[in-house]
């Protein structure tokens, strides 16, 4: 009879926790959107130092203005990130939100990349799932593309 019972408080618990999880993940989905930026990106003969000349840092500089004055500055968080281990493809950048599909990017020219990067993360954000395909994503971000990750699930 004790068996019966603990293995019916253990069921419970776990439904209890899938339901915390599932509430967090639902919580989660309305979280920041966050632009990580490869701020070591530097095209083959540039020079390492100093950092700030890096066109990676600049693109991240560029983004991190660009965002904090448009409209999607409270649900965005443009952050740098010490190598995005795409070095053959600079600049590169990444899109990643709770419970969504997570984007890679490379080939990011700071010139032309910050409208085209905000407009991506607008229709990025506007998805469901994060899933977007390749024509509802800005021309230099179509061909840019260096991978998705689907969005984690749980694992248990």
């Amino acid at each position: 009879m004790q068996i019966g019972c603990n293995r019916t408080i253990g069921l419970q618990k776990r439904k209890a926790m899938k339901t915390a999880e599932k509430s967090q993940i639902k919580q989660d989905t309305h979280s920041s959107c966050i632009v990580h930026v490869c701020t070591s990106c530097r095209q083959p003969g540039t020079p390492r130092e100093p950092k700030s000349n890096r066109p990676g840092f600049i693109l991240y500089n560029k983004l991190l203005t660009a965002f904090t004055d448009s409209g999607l500055k409270d649900s965005v968080e443009v952050r740098a990130a010490e190598c995005l281990s795409i070095c053959p493809r600079p600049c590169g950048i990444a899109l990643s939100m709770p419970g969504k599909w997570t984007y890679l990017f490379g080939d990011q020219q700071q010139k032309e990349a910050v409208r085209d990067v905000i407009e991506c993360v607008s229709t990025y954000m506007q998805s469901s799932e994060g899933f977007m395909p390749r024509e509802s994503r800005p021309t230099s971000l179509r061909k840019s593309i260096l991978g998705r990750v689907p969005p984690a699930k749980d694992f248990r």
